[in-house]
């Protein structure tokens, strides 16, 4: 009985400490930046001001991009200046990461989204937005509130607990989760043309997970496209990511 009860304790004890602190398990935030030699710009969200960059500024159309949980979203700057040549770019920093204020919840990056869009639509006619991995559940957000010209998801999921399930399949997570990031619930709300690239070796999000996603979307408007040999962190580094990106993104 004495065996059962501390078992039971011990449980409990690790049960708060992941309601407590899963949110470090959730986000990774990046300080800094790295240099860009781009112009930074500041996009007011509530009380918290967001920071990072628009780059080839002008153009008629616009690329809004939410970054990967520990990826510097600005590392991708160069390469989509080149692919995304007669598009302005903007890659801001979520709240909480880089120089932008506040501290990530799902909550806030919701918000954060709806504010950049609003600031980037006064300034273009048509917005493609693109999310990796953790921006995947920001583009889902905001494709379904907002109208997008294109959707591009890299590394999808179907939702935030159905992947803690896999992780932590002894603890009642679903009870347990403050953000939740349920894309697959948000599909029947996005009309937008979307494209979602997977990684063949991806050791982050499950296939399964990603397969889920993909069975909840109006395939009228769905695109695949799996790049052979990539991983969760190196699929930038395959010529063809950049090919389909930008023959999705810049088609008419």
């Amino acid at each position: 009985m004495t065996v059962i009860l501390i078992a039971a304790v011990v449980y409990l004890a690790i049960c708060v400490y992941l309601y407590l602190n899963q949110r470090t398990f959730i986000y990774f935030p990046q300080p800094g930046v790295l240099y860009t030699g781009e112009k930074p710009v500041e996009i007011r969200s509530g009380e918290i001001t967001l920071r990072g960059w628009a780059v080839n500024e002008g153009c008629d159309e616009a690329v809004i991009y939410f970054g990967g949980n520990g990826e510097r979203p600005e590392a991708n700057i160069p390469d989509f200046k080149q692919i995304f040549d007669n598009r302005t770019i903007y890659i801001i920093n979520y709240r909480g990461y880089g120089e932008s204020g506040g501290s990530p919840t799902e909550e806030g990056l919701y918000s954060d989204a709806l504010a950049i869009y609003d600031y980037v639509s006064q300034k273009h006619s048509k917005i493609c937005v693109i999310g990796r991995s953790l921006g995947t559940g920001v583009a889902t957000y905001l494709a379904s509130q907002r109208e997008v010209d294109r959707l591009v998801l890299i590394e999808p999921f179907d939702s935030v607990v159905n992947i803690a399930r896999a992780a932590y399949p002894f603890f009642p997570v679903k009870f347990m989760l403050k953000d939740r990031y349920d894309s697959a619930g948000r599909t029947g709300s996005i009309t937008a043309e979307t494209l979602i690239i997977m990684a063949e070796r991806d050791e982050m999000i499950p296939g399964w997970s990603t397969e889920n996603l993909i069975s909840e979307f109006d395939r009228e408007i769905l695109e695949v496209v799996v790049i052979e040999n990539a991983t969760h962190n190196d699929i930038q580094n395959y010529p063809r990511y950049y090919r389909v990106l930008e023959e999705f993104v810049t088609s008419e």
